[in-house]
C-alpha cells in the first residue's frame, strides 16, 4: 500500500517540478530583450536538473523494491 502511494505522490511530485522548471524557462524564453543564445545554459541546467530527478525518482523506486524483498 505504501509502496504504492509513494509511487504516485512522487510521479506529481516530479510533474509539478518541471512544469514549474518549464514555465521558468519558457516565460525567459519569450522575451523581446534575451535572446536564445542568452537562455542556452538555463536549458541546459534545467533539462541537467530534470534527468537528475527523474534519476533519483528511478533509483529510489527501485531500492524500496528490493528492501521489501529482502523482509
Amino acid at each position: 500500500m505504501y509502496k504504492i502511494f509513494n509511487l504516485i505522490t512522487g510521479i506529481i511530485g516530479i510533474l509539478f517540478v518541471i512544469l514549474f522548471l518549464l514555465g521558468i524557462t519558457l516565460t525567459l524564453d519569450k522575451s523581446r530583450y534575451i535572446s536564445f543564445l542568452d537562455i542556452l545554459p538555463v536549458w541546459i541546467i534545467m533539462l541537467a536538473v530534470i534527468f537528475m530527478l527523474c534519476l533519483d525518482f528511478y533509483n529510489s523506486t527501485k531500492n524500496q523494491d528490493k528492501g521489501e524483498d529482502k523482509e
